[in-house]
């Protein structure tokens, strides 16, 4: 949750993810309003979203060997490229993410309809989520009626209320509200970043079956992928936390006795970008 001491709550305008035609239509609509032009910023009707979300979804880097260009255009490009490739197929696209990830998965969903996906439909199913934009940008969202929002979030959880409603930003979404309190397999804990762990609420989402019912799992998920990057489980099933390591941390002994950090899989070696 590094991101909340990066990133400022601030709010930028949203218009560089609009098309052509809704930024016709918002400036004609801004016409019959009575605000002067030194007033345009605070215009209620403007859509709007936290500044460090866009500043992560368009930011590029032409300097680097790599990838020189932002995620959107990535992103834009290969879904492009998907759709006409299964075009005879009827197809749909789902945008995954926790956390920061899910923030940038409402974004994308958005702006990838906002700009010429009209006929697939799209859905965001995030888990955690801090808030995205203002009423403006909401209301935007949900013009559309072949984009959706699913937001899994644990009732105990913080983030989903960052940066706020008095800072101008509003829930979106349907909402699977959850509560990681009802799993027997779960330490009563008092550190928030186990109510915000994802492996915690995939957990308790396989043994969900409503606010009333009794947990019980209903699809077969192992419980000690909770403790992959925490320590939530109770102590009596002896799986570790933060188990999800490389082992020896990468090292790797020689013939000569010499203990070196392992050259890196041919997958993970960063691969310079095609232009």
């Amino acid at each position: 949750m590094e991101w909340i001491n990066v990133f400022g709550a601030g709010q930028v305008d949203a218009s560089g993810l609009l098309s052509a035609k809704s930024l016709k239509e918002l400036k004609d609509g801004n016409k019959d309003g009575s605000s002067s032009s030194s007033d345009e910023e605070d215009d209620p009707r403007k859509p709007k979203v936290m500044s460090g979300w866009l500043t992560i979804y368009t930011s590029d880097n032409p300097k680097s060997p790599f990838t020189k260009s932002s995620a959107r255009t990535q992103l834009q490009a290969h879904v492009k490229s998907l759709l006409q490739h299964y075009s005879s197929e009827n197809p749909s696209l789902v945008i995954v993410g926790h956390s920061l990830g899910a923030t940038l998965s409402i974004v994308s969903a958005f702006d990838l309809v906002e700009n010429g996906v009209t006929e697939a439909p799209v859905t965001a199913i995030v888990f955690g989520s801090p808030q995205v934009g203002n009423k403006a940008f909401n209301e935007r969202f949900n013009m559309f009626p072949n984009l959706k929002v699913l937001h899994v979030k644990n009732v105990i959880d913080l983030i989903p209320h960052y940066p706020g409603k008095l800072l101008g930003y509003e829930y979106m979404g349907t909402e699977l509200v959850i509560d990681t309190r009802k799993s027997p397999s779960l330490k009563d804990s008092r550190n928030p970043g186990d109510w915000h762990n994802l492996q915690a609420m995939l957990h308790v989402v396989a043994g969900w079956n409503g606010k009333k019912e009794e947990f019980e799992m209903r699809v077969k998920r192992s419980v000690a992928l909770v403790n992959k990057s925490c320590e939530f489980l109770k102590e009596e099933y002896g799986v570790p936390g933060s188990w999800w390591v490389e082992k020896n941390k990468g090292m790797v002994k020689r013939e000569d006795g010499e203990w070196v950090l392992d050259a890196p899989d041919e997958e993970d070696v960063p691969v310079l970008e095609e232009i």
